[in-house]
C-alpha cells in the first residue's frame, strides 16, 4: 500500500481524517499537509508539510513517490470566515483546487477526491426532504454563501475536466453538516463568530438548564458523524472507481425532538434538564442524504447511530485531544 495525501489535515475533520487513517496503514504512509500545524497533528507524530495550495512552490515540498491517493478537504468557507471576503473562496476553492489537481497529474497520482459543501442543493429539501446527487443547484445567489457555493461548483466543473483530459481518477464527496466534538466551537453567521447551536444545548445539558425546542419539532435531519465520515473516504481511497459523485450522510432522518431528547439522555448527567416546545420561534433546516450511490459503489452503512455518535462525542470530550 502507498501513501495518502491530506490536504487540511488540521481542520476539525482533517485531524479525526488522519487519526484513523493512521490506524489504517503505517505512520509514515500518512502526509498530512496544511497551512499550520495543530497540536493535534503534531501529537499524532505523522509526517506534516506546511503548503499553501495557492503557491506553486509550495508542493515542491511533498513527496511524490508511491501515493495512492490524494484527499482535499481544503478551502474558506462561510463557518470559518470571520467578515465577508468573497476573493478567498475564488483564490482558494477553485485555483487552490486546481493547483491540487495538477499536482497529481505532474506526479502520476492516479486518484484525487475531493469533499464540498451540500449548501448549493440544500434548498430543495423543502420541497423534497431527501437530498439527491444529480439535482441541481438552487441557492440564493444574494447571501453569504453564494460565491462560497459558485466557487466549489466551478472546482468541481474543472476537476471534471482534469479527468477528462488527463484521466485523472476523481471521487467529489458533497459533505452535510458534520458532527464531532472539538475544543473549536465556533463558527461564522453572516461573518460573525458564534457559539455553535448544538455545542450551547450540549453545554445547557451538561449543566441541567432549561432546553428549547424551536418551531416544528418533527422536522428531520441528517445527522452525522465525523468517524462515519473518515471511514467513508478510506473505503473511496481504497475502491477502484475511476469517477464518482457521492453524498455523505447516514441517509436517516433525526426530528428535532429526537435531537435534544437525546442530547438530555448522554449529557444531562445532574438530570435537572427540563424541555419547553417554542413553535412561534424559526424552524431548523431540515434534511436527508441520499447516500444510495456511496452505498452501491463501496458497500458503505454508517456505522454510529444518532445516540452512539454523542455517547462517543462525550468519550471525545473526556479524552481531550481535539
Amino acid at each position: 500500500m502507498g501513501k495518502i495525501i491530506v490536504f487540511g489535515a488540521c481542520g476539525n475533520v482533517g485531524q479525526y481524517l488522519i487519526e484513523y487513517l493512521k490506524n489504517k496503514r503505517s505512520d509514515n504512509d500518512i502526509i498530512a499537509v496544511d497551512i499550520y500545524q495543530s497540536e493535534p497533528i503534531k501529537k499524532l507524530g505523522v509526517p506534516f508539510y506546511r503548503i499553501d495550495i495557492n503557491s506553486k512552490e509550495d508542493f515542491l515540498k511533498l513527496p511524490v513517490e508511491n501515493v495512492d491517493a490524494v484527499i482535499d478537504l481544503i478551502g474558506p468557507m462561510p463557518a470559518r470566515m470571520e467578515g465577508y471576503n468573497p476573493e478567498e473562496y475564488i483564490q482558494t476553492n477553485i485555483l487552490g483546487t486546481f493547483h491540487v489537481a495538477q499536482f497529481c497529474v505532474k506526479n502520476n497520482i492516479k486518484k484525487m477526491i475531493y469533499a464540498r459543501s451540500f449548501c448549493d442543493i440544500l434548498e430543495h429539501a423543502e420541497e423534497e426532504l431527501k437530498l439527491r446527487v444529480d439535482m441541481l443547484p438552487k441557492f440564493d445567489y444574494g447571501n453569504y454563501h453564494s460565491v462560497y457555493s459558485v466557487s466549489q461548483i466551478s472546482a468541481v466543473e474543472c476537476l471534471k475536466c482534469m479527468h477528462a483530459f488527463y484521466g485523472l481518477e476523481l471521487l467529489v464527496f458533497r459533505l452535510p453538516t458534520i458532527y464531532l466534538w472539538s475544543k473549536n466551537d465556533v463558527y461564522g453567521v453572516k461573518g460573525v463568530m458564534q457559539k455553535k447551536m448544538y455545542r450551547k444545548i450540549i453545554d445547557d445539558a451538561i449543566d441541567g438548564k432549561r432546553l428549547e425546542i424551536w418551531g416544528d419539532p418533527n422536522r428531520k435531519k441528517d445527522m452525522f458523524y465525523v468517524k462515519d465520515l473518515c471511514r467513508l473516504l478510506y473505503l473511496a481511497v481504497e475502491s477502484n472507481v475511476s469517477l464518482g459523485f457521492y453524498n455523505a450522510g447516514t441517509g436517516i432522518g433525526t426530528s428535532l425532538k429526537e435531537q435534544i431528547e437525546g442530547i438530555v439522555e448522554v449529557f444531562d448527567e445532574k438530570k435537572k434538564c427540563t424541555i419547553s416546545f417554542e413553535p412561534s420561534k424559526p424552524n431548523a433546516p431540515q434534511y436527508i442524504m441520499d447516500i444510495s450511490e456511496a452505498r452501491i459503489d463501496f458497500g458503505y452503512e454508517p456505522q454510529f447511530s444518532y445516540l452512539d455518535m454523542l455517547k462517543d462525542m462525550k468519550r471525545e470530550r473526556e479524552r481531550g485531544l481535539y
